[in-house]
């Protein structure tokens, strides 16, 4: 009997039928295995089909010493038959980059797919947070009615049972169809025959335990590696300079060397026969890299188009308003300032139009490029088009349904706020500028984008003659210090049952600008992928703002701890909004009148409604007001990379988009001339924005039920509103954090879909009943 691989086998009976039979198959030579079995020459068709495989090495595993031995690497006999078109049509060339797990050179992108390095920022323009990955598995029961039946090649058919519809595995949408029979098969409690039969065959066994184990191995090296890259990371952005930025970028072309390869080989890997779910999630993070997985002379071009494009972004300057000769004011700080602080229409009106013109007129060929480029990242990570790659992270096939189901929850809180602020507008500017029923210039919102309403606080809030809650004073009163604040936060997390940080946190990270160096102060919280040393990065100010950045920034550091033991394919989040959604959470704990008078910062307890209301409505300016601004970007992102809107309406398609969601329309009549998404980062830098909208749902979920669990929020009882819940000392919402993290250990990164609703109809209530009030309007 010829000992060939149980698994090579099986997966090359089902591909020896789309074999050329005129190819000159090598002479297998036997080969040694990591356990000492040495198999026979092969001499049946499927014996020489393997070890043709075989012959296709990786490169030579390496021995206890590191040096090149000549054993199997093991991985090739989990491979599926494919013939070269196959594999060029999946985007890789045959046969394969020779490579080693235990010897390739490892490195780090800070802004890759499977997030190490700066994990998330308070601000949105964070670098880290943005995990495209590919992560599919199934949850509906394998059906095993019908009437068994095996081919020559001992191989179960699967069209013989009428009640199963089988999906190949090259399938290009990778979205699963819950109503598919025959899609998990991880249910120990089915009798699926063909997963215990090769669950009881001596070989799979051993080949199994040789996966696991270069994995293993994979896991480490790549662990240490990934250290060496985010430190080149951390060593430019603590200390700006042309020495550190070129180690950074060295360090991340190496480690998207590397993504490239391992994804090579993980998808060469028949995972139809791994029924471990914890390796077959693994070989699937593992797969995808998102545009990495590109051959190379597209990926340089979607490169070459990405940094055209921020040049043109990064570059624009416009001249002022009314001085014609000063004509070097940029987005940063010049322009942010003038429409935060300027009540001046026509100057308002001229800085929108202007550096819209500049900004984003000029990329538009380059995004259309960008565009078709976009169809082939979806093509070589197995997806249908690149709407559908867009969010794949979430792990979902309908995920953008989803979220309008989500926003149709929020819409009648959003228009009501939005009635009440176009009637203080239109107060303030006069009707003859603002309609009563029409949607509202984007330009006097205090923002480039109309995104947030915060700096317009002045002109809208309910109750201008009670001062909002600002314990600045109080903190530079008290001594506050950057150490004390990350003190005070993280007293906050061992207070309710999670870990402290250690002095390696405090001695390696940046809490303010140093005065010897350039330091990019955008906060964000790295993990050095070593299990132990963790930091952030933050130019703390001494004032209430920061100290809500430093809880925020230590939730980051909380959720690393937790899921610190799992191996570096899993430390990431549960999905690309998930990081952000947690230290959003804490964040309007911390920042509730109850936990600063606990800190000693409010003297008197605030019992006045029309305190809560101001203090609601800033939160509602903020986080409501910014949900349809972040959809309506994203869907006309889904929409122009699926095909659905077409290139040359595509400016019109964004208003149209911005008008159904916000109510918000241009100063100036548009044309396709201009390309007004382009004014704004993510769309440049090709950065999904959805997270942004999913994070703020998902933190009223998060701290709701944190609430809850403390005791601190009774549903129906007036004393204990939700607004007010402070979770400081309550180790139940501790508990409730622990439990997420139990979902992680998992890898259960599906979220429910019934109870995505936002809960800040239950928060803002109070803010709710005095806009109806005010408007003569029932939303609620």
């Amino acid at each position: 009997m010829h000992s060939v691989s149980v698994l090579s086998c099986l997966c090359l009976s089902l591909s020896l039928s789309r074999a050329n039979p005129q190819l000159n198959l090598p002479t297998p030579q036997p080969e040694v295995f990591y356990n000492g079995y040495t198999p026979n020459v092969a001499t049946t068709p499927a014996q020489l089909r393997a070890d043709r495989d075989r012959d296709q090495r990786y490169g030579p595993p390496y021995s206890d010493e590191g040096r090149a031995g000549n054993t199997d690497d093991g991985l090739d006999d989990f491979r599926y038959g494919q013939t070269n078109d196959e594999r060029m049509r999946i985007g890789y060339s045959y046969p394969s980059p020779r490579m080693n797990f235990s010897d390739s050179p490892f490195s780090g992108d800070r802004y890759s797919n499977h997030n190490y390095g700066p994990i998330s920022s308070t601000t949105e323009r964070s670098y880290g947070n943005d995990p495209n990955l590919n992560n599919r598995y199934s949850d509906v029961p394998f059906s095993t009615q019908g009437e068994r039946n095996f081919n020559t090649n001992d191989q179960y058919n699967y069209n013989n049972n009428p009640n199963v519809e089988f999906v190949g595995i090259n399938n290009r949408n990778r979205f699963e169809n819950p109503f598919l029979p025959n899609q998990d098969r991880f249910n120990l409690n089915q009798g699926y025959q063909e997963r215990q039969r090769y669950q009881q065959d001596r070989r799979y066994q051993q080949e199994l335990e040789k996966l696991r184990i270069l994995l293993v191995e994979s896991d480490q090296k790549g662990s240490l590696e990934c250290t060496a890259n985010v430190a080149a990371q951390w060593n430019f952005e603590t200390n700006v300079n042309d020495f550190t930025q070129t180690e950074a970028l060295n360090a991340q072309q190496r480690y998207v060397e590397f993504q490239r390869i391992t994804a090579e080989q993980s998808k060469r890997i028949n995972k139809d026969l791994i029924f471990d779910r914890r390796l077959y999630r693994q070989l699937m993070l593992q797969s995808e890299v998102g545009p990495n997985a590109l051959p190379l002379d597209v990926l340089d071009r979607y490169n070459r188009l990405l940094n055209e494009m921020l040049f043109l972004y990064n570059s624009a300057g416009i001249c002022a308003y009314q001085q014609p000769f000063q004509c070097d004011l940029h987005y940063i700080p010049q322009l942010k300032d003038i429409m935060a602080k300027s009540r001046d229409w026509d100057e308002l009106q001229h800085t929108w139009v202007e550096y819209h013109r500049k900004a984003g007129r000029g990329m538009r060929d380059s995004y259309e490029q960008l565009i078709d480029v976009m169809q082939d990242v979806a093509y070589v990570n197995n997806v249908t088009n690149g709407g559908e790659y867009w969010y794949l992270g979430y792990e979902s096939g309908n995920f953008r349904q989803d979220m309008d189901i989500v926003w149709e929850q929020i819409r009648p809180l959003y228009e009501g706020l939005h009635a009440y602020v176009r009637r203080k507008l239109r107060d303030y500017y006069g009707p003859d500028r603002i309609n009563r029923i029409a949607p509202i210039p984007s330009h006097i919102l205090g923002n480039m984008y109309g995104q947030s309403w915060s700096n317009v606080l002045d002109i809208l809030i309910p109750y201008p003659g009670r001062k909002l809650i600002d314990v600045t004073p109080r903190m530079v009163e008290q001594g506050y210090t950057p150490q004390l604040m990350f003190q005070l936060a993280e007293e906050f997390f061992t207070s309710i049952n999670m870990s402290a940080v250690g002095p390696e946190f405090y001695r390696n990270s940046v809490f303010e600008q140093p005065l010897d160096r350039r330091v990019l102060c955008e906060p964000s919280a790295w993990d050095f992928c070593n299990r132990h040393d963790f930091r952030v990065k933050i130019c703390t100010d001494i004032n209430q703002r920061s100290l809500i950045s430093v809880h925020h920034e230590m939730a980051h550091i909380q959720y690393f701890l937790q899921y610190r033991h799992l191996p570096k394919i899993f430390r990431n989040g549960a999905n690309p909004a998930f990081h952000q959604a947690v230290g959003d959470a804490i964040g309007l704990s911390v920042s509730t009148p109850k936990h600063l008078q606990t800190l000693g910062l409010l003297q008197r307890s605030l019992d006045e409604s029309s305190y809560d209301i101001n203090y609601l409505f800033t939160m509602a300016i903020d986080k409501v007001a910014f949900l349809p601004f972040a959809l309506s970007l994203d869907n006309w992102r889904y929409d122009v990379f699926s095909g659905n809107a077409n290139k040359r309406t595509m400016n019109c398609h964004y208003w149209n988009l911005r008008e159904k969601y916000s109510g918000i329309k241009p100063p100036v009549l548009r044309s396709e001339k201009d390309f007004d998404m382009g004014a704004k980062y993510h769309i440049p830098a090709n950065i999904p924005y959805i997270k942004y909208f999913f994070s703020t749902v998902l933190q009223f979920q998060i701290y709701r039920g944190l609430c809850r669990e403390s005791g601190q929020y009774i549903p129906g009882d007036p004393k204990k509103p939700l607004h007010q819940c402070d979770i400081y000392r309550q180790p139940a919402a501790g508990n409730i954090l622990n439990f997420i993290n139990l979902l992680i250990e998992k890898h259960t990164k599906r979220y429910y879909n019934g109870g995505m609703g936002l809960k800040s109809s239950t928060y803002l209530y109070p803010l709710i009943i005095l806009i109806s009030s005010y408007l003569s309007f029932q939303f609620f």
